[in-house]
């Protein structure tokens, strides 16, 4: 009885190695964009007290501005100037059409005369879609 020679068989598996290169793609680009996500609540920032307010779905304002104690405006940890801002805005409402919204977190401390010519600036680029981020108010 002869014995078959494996050496002259080929494999018939399939090649795993791009599969694992787009894993690691993914992995990857989830890794960065969490942490851009989340670079914007490093700012230190003593939110404003509401004792009522509606829940803002995170996902509903593509654009978050704070405002830090300085009267600053950034936006994605980047200072940005009146001209700047006016830049993103028109950007935004170019992009994003009708759904352009902005999400404003400002320092408690900070005055509405910091925060006012950014709504203005909002609203002369179109976007009518502007919440304010608060925090609920102790013992409610």
């Amino acid at each position: 009885m002869q014995i078959p020679n494996q050496g002259n068989r080929r494999s018939v598996g399939a090649n795993m190695t791009p599969m694992i290169d787009v894993v690691f793609l993914l992995i990857i680009f989830f890794l960065v964009s969490s942490h851009l996500a989340r670079q914007e609540h490093r700012l230190p920032l003593e939110l404003p007290v509401a004792s009522t307010f509606d829940p803002v779905d995170p996902d509903k304002a593509p654009l978050t501005i704070s405002v830090d104690q300085q009267s600053r405006w950034l936006v994605s940890g980047d200072v940005v100037d009146l001209s700047g801002m006016r830049a993103i805005l028109s950007d935004l409402k170019a992009n994003q059409g009708t759904d352009a919204a902005i999400r404003i977190r400002t320092d408690g401390a900070v005055e509405y005369k910091q925060v006012e010519p950014l709504l203005r600036e909002a609203a002369v680029a179109g976007i009518t879609d502007a919440a304010i981020a608060v925090r609920e108010e102790a013992g409610l």
